[in-house]
């Protein structure tokens, strides 16, 4: 009894020993080889990632080189990765941080779309007669608006500001003469100056200003004292304004025009046409590198030689922006 007893005692934990091994060994070896599994699949998708952002960081780079050479090829501020250099860091900024290049692209299409709609209007506005420039405001208002938006910005890149030297000499005037500032825009003049302004346009920008076709002006002879075109010969048939400014003026009245210098195809036959007209040259301020400024008198006009208009037209080139 003992010895059977003691016999089956150490059977048994035998028997089990063994298989706890086996089962301990085999559980080891799915671990080992799970985790072996785990490890290589974790590898893989690391070099994944790698491989992927550095494909990313590659087309970034690619991408960033490409648009500062098209920028560079057509001296246009719109390339989408201006605000990025082409190094690796900057691409890796682009990843980490896409609202930066989303907002940043938003905001250079919008200025591109601005910028390309100003362009649009300016040049519809010079190659245009003026009846058919106010057809066109009083289909679409707001072209007025974006147009003058353009234009302010570009004026305000200039040193001086045409408007301003106009203003400054006004007032030096006495504040009962009357003056026209015909093709006024946003009518800083009439706004600011001291003395009796009456400002016309296509659009009126504010109650002060008067929407009409400045070749029919609905005022009678002989009426101002000054007549001022800043800016604003625009239009095929411009010389038509300036027979209207002449109509409307004073004996001796004086007739003030700043103009584009790039217009100008040959400045001498431009002051023999005021000249036809009935216009004599005062002054001529030249100093400024954007535009010139001239001063004219009101004098008695020669009826008996014909004014060629359609050659005086082509004395005064459209006024392009190129982009910036």
């Amino acid at each position: 009894m003992f010895e059977t007893g003691w016999n089956l005692g150490k059977v048994k934990p035998q028997k089990t020993t063994t298989n706890d091994k086996r089962n301990k060994k085999r559980t080891q070896e799915q671990v080992a080889y799970t985790e072996k599994k785990k490890r290589k699949l974790n590898n893989i998708s690391k070099i994944n990632e790698k491989l992927k952002e550095h494909h990313q960081i590659g087309q970034n780079k690619q991408m960033i080189i490409s648009k500062k050479s098209k920028s560079k090829n057509t001296h246009s501020p719109f390339a989408d990765a201006d605000d990025f250099d082409n190094s690796e860091e900057s691409a890796k900024e682009v990843l980490l941080n896409p609202e930066k290049l989303k907002n940043g692209k938003l905001e250079k299409m919008r200025k591109k779309l601005s910028e390309g709609k100003f362009r649009w209007i300016n040049e519809q506005l010079y190659t245009i007669t003026g009846s058919k420039a106010l057809e066109m405001f009083q289909e679409n208002p707001q072209l007025f608006d974006e147009y003058h938006d353009g234009f302010r910005s570009v004026v305000e890149s200039w040193p001086v500001n045409p408007v301003d030297l106009i203003l400054l000499y006004l007032k030096q005037k006495s504040e009962e003469i009357i003056v026209a500032d015909l093709g006024c825009g946003e009518g800083k003049i009439g706004l600011e100056s001291p003395n009796k302004v009456l400002s016309f346009d296509l659009v009126a920008k504010h109650d002060k200003v008067i929407v009409c076709d400045i070749a029919k002006l609905p005022i009678p002879d002989s009426f101002f004292d000054i007549v001022i075109f800043c800016l604003s010969l625009m239009g095929t048939n411009y010389v038509e304004f300036l027979k209207e400014a002449y109509r409307v003026l004073k004996p001796s009245g004086e007739l003030k025009i700043a103009e584009v210098v790039s217009r100008f195809s040959d400045i001498n036959k431009f002051i023999e046409v005021l000249a036809e007209i009935g216009f004599k040259l005062m002054k001529k301020d030249n100093s400024n590198k954007m535009f010139i400024m001239f001063d004219f008198a009101k004098k008695k006009s020669n009826k008996t030689k014909k004014l060629q208009s359609h050659h005086a037209a082509e004395l005064l080139k459209p006024c392009v922006y190129k982009r910036r």
